[in-house]
């Protein structure tokens, strides 16, 4: 029986990904931008099975999680043709639905390994529509490298897809420190959240029209390696999501004290000509990006905060891997 391995990487919004302009299609209401986290796996198995669909998730028990899956294998049955049956078994090697993009990684794997199992050629493009379905940024994570998100204009969907703007070797000196200070599942899933922000914050669409202007900033400063308009961008459209979420109601927040004491000691870092800045994902984890010459100072410092439990250090991930045995 052919088995396929997938392994595949979540990845970082420089430029956020906070809502949609179509709920079912997954379609965002803005472009993004990302950065692929070299660090953390997302390892997913594939057989064919014989009668009905199996799944394993070794990181949650939720029903939720498996029903999640189940509706995207018959989404991709649907959508192509396909008849068989998979055996399904995934794994992190980093905590998951904790605000580290779990949901990107584990649905471009799925879609790679069901279209892979299925002898199906699809390209980038197509699979990065495909596994928009199960998790909008997991569009993201089917490029690899530094990554733009297209929200495109059709109702269809069929131009809002990622496309690599720059590879894994572009920037080698870029760092991206993962600060774990929680690593329990949260209360409310970003998807949801996200549905609050857009019908209820009355920030929001400005902070959308602001962000769209960062966009074509952020690709002109990747494109030059300008670590501090790099930074400055970031962190500003951090701040416009943040306030977005916190005048959403109910009212957002993701972070905790240690988060915000994160937040603040890298700025006190920066102000003592350690160049780093800091973004999340809507979890209360913190990411520090700096070059690999301040890696040691900021690790070091950050680690020494009460209630910092860890840190991950990552480069940029390349493109996902298939393994057929």
């Amino acid at each position: 029986m052919t088995k396929i391995i997938v392994r595949t990487n979540p990845n970082l919004a420089l430029i956020k990904y906070w809502g949609k302009r179509d709920e079912a299609l997954m379609l965002p209401t803005k472009s993004s931008l990302s950065v692929g986290l070299n660090a953390l796996t997302t390892e997913t198995i594939i057989t064919q099975a014989e009668d009905r669909d199996h799944i394993k998730l070794t990181f949650s028990h939720s029903v939720e999680a498996v029903q999640k899956i189940q509706s995207f294998i018959n989404l991709f049955r649907t959508t192509y043709g396909v008849k068989n049956y998979f055996s399904i078994s995934s794994s992190n090697d980093f905590p998951t639905a904790a605000g580290l993009a779990s949901s990107s990684s584990g649905f471009a794997a799925l879609a790679l390994g069901l279209a892979t199992a299925s002898n199906l050629n699809l390209d980038d493009r197509q699979l990065s529509i495909l596994a928009r379905r199960g998790s909008g940024s997991a569009a993201r994570s089917i490029a690899g490298g530094i990554v733009i998100w297209h929200k495109g204009q059709l109702p269809d969907g069929t131009d809002c897809y990622a496309e690599q703007l720059f590879d894994q070797h572009h920037w080698p000196e870029l760092r991206i420190l993962i600060i774990i200070v929680n690593d329990n599942e949260k209360k409310i899933s970003s998807r949801d959240a996200m549905r609050l922000t857009v019908a209820t914050s009355p920030s929001y669409q400005n902070w959308v029209a602001s962000s769209e202007d960062r966009l074509e900033e952020m690709i002109t400063a990747i494109k030059a390696k300008d670590f501090t308009s790099v930074g400055k961008l970031a962190e500003q459209d951090w701040y416009g999501m943040h306030d977005a979420m916190r005048d959403t109601t109910p009212s957002l927040d993701y972070w905790t004290s240690t988060s915000y004491t994160v937040i603040e000691t890298v700025k006190q870092l920066r102000a003592q000509g350690h160049n780093c800045f800091f973004t999340t994902d809507a979890g209360p984890n913190v990411f520090v990006c700096c070059h690999k010459d301040n890696v040691a100072i900021i690790k070091q410092t950050l680690a020494s905060l009460p209630g910092v439990l860890g840190s991950i250090e990552s480069t940029v991930a390349g493109k996902p891997t298939v393994t057929t045995l």
